[in-house]
């Protein structure tokens, strides 16, 4: 597959021609950005990406070898005799020095026959424009798709110094032609939960315990559920205590997989980027017991960004990852389970473990919790870490804040100080404001946010921000719109999290070819059925 030039010289997959200038947007009025020219990384699976300033550049048939502006006065934009990028085969583009004096506007012109992610780097250059997409940091233009055709690409130099740059391409392949949720979002292979490679409670436990087994680490979770101040729930530890009968009474020589724990699925959340890392790789089990369940529990780990994924600033853009995640759906059968194993075991650790979840019926009503590594009250040998109870990720803690007092008045002042965010789910919630666990018993009225008193006319611009404050937490969706449990034994996915799939099958695809928006904290699906 091939480009044209203009001109109609053929060149690789990719090229970049200057071709005249544009008028200069009027005095400088910024110095240059002095930084140094950032390597490209390898793209996984495709050409050598990294564009070093050394390489010749081609001259096509019939184009001038003057890059200079030909009309009198206009600041100049010099590029070698050519001023040709090119793709093609497995021979990486050439760079594009270019000399921008103060000032200059540098019109240049990039050419596509196929499809292509492309992100653009001109290191010094105040500003980047390729098509329609604006710059995501100075000189710097993330991965995005390009179609076939005739591309604008510009260059403009506010600074007040003559600059030397190299525009550099990273082509990242071809678009995603398909998304398939059961290889790229949520894994219920059999080969993968049930398989002997499987990742289940004995491989999760001994990835993320500082002895590597994990046994004592479970044994000391399973007893906290009886002892936190908030909360004291006895079903895990006597469900422990059964098995200990039969596995003995050492928990660091237990068999973890005897314990009657399925895996329910393995589930990609990517849209839980954050410019820091690409989101989490979750995997969630369910209790077999006929006596000690409803019991499910969740490990949540994150997924770091590939030396690919990060921009000229170190921000994790995260293309590299979504585009990995995305050619699962094309792969066979056989390659698809070795990809995703080898993934799996390489995510699975504890420098990745973000936390765990419980959600538990053994008891009315459901409570749902969240797990985090804190140092041990009394350290001992391989256990000076223990998994402890904080409070929920972006779940309010409605009962307290609906009580007159210091701590409300100050909650509703910030509501009314961020109201515009919190209406569109795009704020961090403090975690002062939120509940240590949640309970509900499924089929009772949701109990709403009261917002009584806020600062007048908030709530008439933003009719909506209850419902949205309250939705960004699990249980008003499973209070509202949802089964309690998503994911469940069988490995059969209730309504709401079907939902949920199509809308993550979306932003994969849309997210691979830099088109996708924010998400949202919460659903991720368009209209979601909102509290009551």
């Amino acid at each position: 597959m091939l480009m044209h030039l203009v001109g109609g010289a053929r060149w690789g997959l990719l090229g970049l021609l200057c071709a005249g200038l544009m008028s200069a947007c009027g005095e400088p009025d910024a110095m240059s950005t002095e930084t140094s020219v950032t390597e490209q990384p390898t793209t996984e699976g495709t050409t050598d990406d990294t564009l070093d300033t050394t390489g010749e550049t081609g001259q096509p048939t019939g184009e001038s070898s003057d890059a200079t502006s030909t009309t009198a006065g206009l600041p100049s934009c010099e590029t070698p005799e050519g001023g040709v990028i090119a793709i093609s085969g497995e021979t990486p583009p050439q760079p594009l020095p270019v000399v921008l004096e103060p000032g200059a506007v540098c019109e240049l012109e990039l050419t596509l026959d196929t499809p292509r992610i492309v992100a653009v780097h001109a290191p010094f250059v105040a500003n980047v424009l390729v098509a329609d997409t604006s710059q995501s940091e100075p000189g710097w233009v993330r991965p995005t798709l390009l179609q076939p055709g005739s591309h604008e690409l510009v260059l403009e130099h506010t600074g007040m110094t003559t600059v030397e740059t190299t525009v550099a391409l990273s082509d990242f392949g071809p678009p995603v032609e398909e998304v398939v949720r059961e290889r790229s979002l949520v894994w219920t292979d059999p080969a993968l939960t049930d398989g002997p490679d499987r990742c289940g409670l004995a491989c999760v436990m001994a990835a993320i315990a500082e002895d590597g087994h994990g046994g004592r680490l479970l044994q000391h979770w399973f007893d906290r559920f009886a002892t936190t101040a908030h909360s004291e729930r006895l079903g895990p530890a006597q469900f422990l205590d059964a098995f200990a009968e039969e596995l003995g009474p050492d928990p660091s020589l237990w068999d973890l997989d005897a314990l009657p724990f399925v895996v329910t699925a393995v589930h990609n959340r990517i849209d839980l980027n954050n410019g820091e890392h690409c989101g989490e790789f979750r995997i969630s089990m369910a209790s077999t017991d006929p006596i000690y369940r409803p019991f499910h529990l969740i490990f949540l780990f994150i997924q770091p960004p590939q030396a690919e994924d990060l921009s000229p600033a170190g921000v994790a853009h995260c293309t590299q990852t979504a585009l990995r995640w995305a050619e699962l759906s094309a792969l066979d059968q056989a390659s698809f389970v070795a990809e995703a194993g080898a993934w799996m075991e390489e995510l699975v650790a504890v420098e990745g473990f973000v936390a765990a979840e419980s959600l538990e019926f053994m008891i009315s009503p459901w409570e749902w919790r969240q797990w985090f590594f804190e140092d041990s009250p009394e350290p001992q040998p391989g256990l000076s870490q223990v998994l402890e109870n904080r409070p929920l990720f972006q779940t309010l803690d409605i009962p307290r804040l609906n009580q007159p007092g210091d701590e409300r008045d100050a909650f509703l002042q910030w509501v009314a100080d961020n109201a515009a965010a919190l209406n569109d789910r795009q704020l961090l919630l403090p975690e002062s404001y939120r509940a240590p666990s949640a309970r509900l018993n499924q089929g009772v009225p949701w109990v709403p946010l009261n917002l009584d008193g806020v600062e007048p006319g908030v709530l008439e611009q933003f009719p909506e921000l209850r419902q949205n404050l309250e939705i960004i937490g699990c249980p008003a969706c499973h209070a509202t719109d949802a089964e309690f449990v998503q994911t469940l034994p069988d490995r059969t996915f209730s309504p709401f999290y079907d939902s949920e799939l199509d809308a993550r099958e979306v932003y994969l695809q849309d997210f691979a070819h830099g088109l996708a928006a924010t998400p949202p904290h919460g659903p991720l699906q368009s209209g979601p059925v909102l509290p009551p």
